[in-house]
């Protein structure tokens, strides 16, 4: 994979390549409001993922929205842009987010997951996360439950 660069997104401008990630990526996309909430949150860690791959000048290729509470990290949202998947990007995309948090005194991560998200709850298991409970008809749209997960964070310093 070619070169990668982490950095942090403050800027409603900054949207349109997520959105787009977004809307490839969701059954049921957050919209623009949601992620422009999120940016204005005082408590929000947002993180993009750049590359540079064969001259096509840098492009958005990931993106994680966390929020912390007090000394919790809790994942929001998490997503690679489908031509970009298999190649580790979210992977290294939380564990290094989770490394710079835990360095800020983070101290645990918690996600909620639809049980349906197979995919995702590999990828977070394979992180070590673990499962903590369920939360019941969780999502609105399929009335699906949420698996909760935890991580510590203690190992990433």
């Amino acid at each position: 994979m070619s070169s990668w660069q982490l950095g942090t997104i403050n800027q409603a401008d900054e949207l349109e390549p997520i959105l787009a990630i977004e809307q490839r990526s969701f059954r049921w996309p957050w919209g623009r409001l949601s992620f422009e909430g999120e940016l204005s949150c005082q408590n929000a860690c947002n993180y993009i993922v750049k590359s540079c791959a064969n001259g096509t000048g840098e492009q958005v290729v990931a993106y994680a929205f966390f929020r912390l509470a007090a000394d919790e990290l809790h994942l929001l949202k998490i997503a690679v842009s489908p031509a970009w998947r298999g190649h580790g990007i979210a992977t290294r995309l939380l564990e290094r987010c989770f490394t710079i948090r835990a360095k800020q005194g983070a101290t645990s991560v918690h996600l909620e997951v639809r049980p349906s998200n197979t995919a995702a709850i590999e990828l977070y298991l394979k992180l070590g996360f673990e499962v903590i409970g369920r939360r019941h008809k969780y999502y609105a749209d399929t009335k699906e439950d949420a698996v909760l997960m935890m991580k510590n964070l203690k190992e990433e310093l």
